[in-house]
């Protein structure tokens, strides 16, 4: 329908011709280019990189995958084009095991790239919000150091913010959606400034910001990256990172990668970007493309752990299930792990079969509320009803871990909801439940919601956005920055709150404290009889690296190993929770807010600091609703 009212209406017509008159101007005065350098930005800024924490192996060094896809595109397209690939974000972790470790090291190095280079162009890559600060010092720095070499930016957050990009002056030209076919079109304009340009292209000419318009295609996804890998150094980047919890919890000796499968989603969640992004629908690799890239991986790269980038790895039920069957008899010793959240109704006994017969230690499902009105606003394909169907499938491998996402703070939730939410995750009883606090991500439905409450996350993209609460802060504190004369409820109190009060931020972070704090330390399922508690023990173990500073960890810790029987390493574990709490007056009042805290150390008797007993007990009886 889009393309008829494009040729049916004039006023359309026209603007399309002028943006296209543009275009050619724009491409008459780019250079030609003889060399690609493409940039992945620090994922962390400088104010907030901790390197004990980087030293640890605590931060996420995910492989450039969609640059792999954009070099290919480039390969393709213009063969005598030399390419380079500089991962910053990786290039840092590795620094930070150099005693001299400066972190503005990742100037010099782009710097000697650029200006090695014959004729060059820069790609730099724009995937999230709260990588800002990231993103615009490096692409500042290449306008301060080189402004004669264009620049060019891609990915999730420069789709949205592409009018801001360009007006700023930090690229002259941003594919926006996936980007390959716009970043073919323009290497094809390059070639030949007559060829039209197709929709998603938008570059700057003069003052003015101009837009390719109308309906953008869903990028094909025949591409063969395997030669892209020769950019970069797959074989290293488990020793200086990794891939969330997830990867720590296979083994920090694996080495990893990421793998995608298809693209886009069948749901069409109102928090998320993805349908916004990809498109409507699901496309899909061939099943033997997606082996053919691991294999290649597994015997070529030494990688022996897989994490999928899917957003929908489920979708089509035969193919997940010929896809699994071929990694198990292709692939034989493959590990992987889906981190990025399995849509729960897909998963059957077959199909978890399947899945552990190739190779699944870890995965997340995404069930995001447990209240039934607030699943089918937010618009999850998912009931409790088929979740609580299928528990015992979820069950069924309890040497996998099985782990949840929760979300609190949708636009005006009140605590009653929130509660339905806590106590599903209490009643489903997985190994793990993740919450988080619900965050305002331009191109989704929900910011829209954000907007018109006047959040103030709305006008800012920061950091720490991307962090839980209690993990922002250098040393995983956040201060009590309440308001006067507001009460804000902190510890088991806040079940005390009215459950038709909207909680405001600051109370939505004490009740994801208590929340995650009861759920998956104190009542954690593997702390009970019957119980698995090394398995959860390894699990916190690969979470606290990333949180070195967290005093519950510790504790958490030293429970598990003392149910294991493994005294020593649990008192040990007691030594470290009290020298976390003695120096930090934080953890001294998250303890006096759960004393619990410590009978979960291990402690039998009360450190000085602490006026009053060990309690007996982990868990309180919560009031009835």
């Amino acid at each position: 329908m889009l393309d008829v009212a494009v040729k049916q209406d004039p006023t359309v017509a026209a603007g399309r011709r002028s943006a296209e008159a543009a275009w050619r101007a724009f491409l008459e005065r780019f250079p030609q280019p003889k060399e690609l350098v493409l940039i992945q930005p620090p994922l962390v800024p400088e104010q907030f990189f901790d390197v004990k924490t980087a030293q640890g192996g605590g931060y996420y060094n995910f492989p450039p995958t969609g640059l792999l896809y954009i070099a290919t595109v480039a390969r393709e397209e213009r063969p005598d084009l030399e390419i380079s690939l500089i991962d910053l974000n990786h290039l840092l972790l590795k620094q930070s095991h150099d005693p001299a470790f400066r972190y503005k090291v990742w100037q010099d190095v782009v710097r000697e790239a650029i200006a090695g280079c014959e004729a060059p162009m820069v790609g730099v890559t724009f995937m999230f919000g709260t990588t800002k600060p990231c993103y615009v010092e490096v692409t500042s720095f290449v306008r301060r150091e080189f402004p004669e070499v264009p620049v060019l930016s891609g990915g999730v957050q420069a789709t949205f913010d592409y009018r801001e990009i360009l007006q700023d002056g930090q690229a002259d030209l941003v594919t926006r959606r996936e980007g390959e076919d716009q970043f073919r079109s323009f290497l094809r304009g390059l070639s030949d400034p007559a060829t039209p340009p197709v929709p998603g292209l938008a570059f700057r000419l003069g003052e003015a910001i101009h837009e390719i318009d109308g309906p953008i295609e869903a990028a094909p996804l025949a591409a063969d990256i395997r030669w892209a890998y020769d950019l970069i150094d797959i074989s290293e980047y488990y020793a200086y990172g990794c891939l969330g919890a997830f990867s720590r919890y296979v083994g920090t000796d694996r080495r990893f990668c990421t793998v995608l499968t298809n693209r886009g989603c069948r749901a069409r969640c109102t928090f998320c970007t993805v349908r916004n992004f990809n498109g409507f629908g699901v496309r899909q690799r061939s099943i033997q493309d997606v082996i053919d890239e691991v294999k290649f991986l597994r015997e070529r790269k030494g990688v022996t752990y897989i994490d999928w980038l899917d957003d929908d790895l489920l979708w089509n039920r035969e193919r997940a299930l010929a896809l699994f069957n071929g990694l198990a008899e292709q692939v034989p010793g493959l590990e992987w792990t889906a981190s990025n959240g399995l849509i729960g109704v897909s998963v059957d006994e077959e199909m978890i079969d399947a899945m552990v017969r190739s190779g699944l230690k870890a995965y997340k499902i995404g069930i995001e509320s447990g209240n039934d009105r607030r699943l089918k606003q937010i618009k999850k394909p998912t009931t409790k009803k088929k979740l609580r169907e299928r528990n015992g499938w979820f069950k069924k491998y309890p040497e996998v871990l099985t782990s949840t996402n929760f979300i609190i703070g949708f636009p005006e939730e009140t605590f009653g909801e929130m509660r339905d939410t806590f106590d599903f995750a209490l009643e489903l009883a997985w190994d793990w439940s993740s919450f988080y606090i619900c965050q305002p991500l331009r191109g989704t439905e929900m910011f829209t919601d954000f907007e018109d409450l006047g959040d103030e996350r709305t006008k800012e993209e920061r950091y720490d956005k991307m962090i839980n609460p209690g993990r922002s802060a250098e040393r995983g504190e956040f201060g009590y920055r309440f308001k006067e004369a507001k009460r804000t409820y902190a510890g088991w109190e806040i079940f005390e709150i009215p459950e038709d009060t909207v909680p405001d931020l600051d109370q939505q972070k004490e009740i994801w404290f208590a929340f995650n704090l009861i759920a998956n330390f104190l009542g954690n399922p593997c702390f009970q009889p019957g119980g698995n508690p090394l398995k959860i023990a390894r699990w916190i173990e690969a979470i606290h690296s990333g949180y070195p500073y967290d005093a519950s960890m510790a504790a958490a810790l030293s429970h598990a190993y003392r149910l294991a029987g493994q005294v020593e390493r649990a008192d040990g574990l007691t030594a470290r929770f009290l020298e976390l709490c003695a120096g930090a007056d934080y953890w001294q009042n998250r303890v006096r807010q759960f004393p619990e805290l410590l009978l979960l150390a291990g402690l039998e008797q009360a450190p000085d600091w602490y006026e009053g007993e060990v309690p007996t007990a982990l868990l309180r009886p919560l009031p009835t609703r």
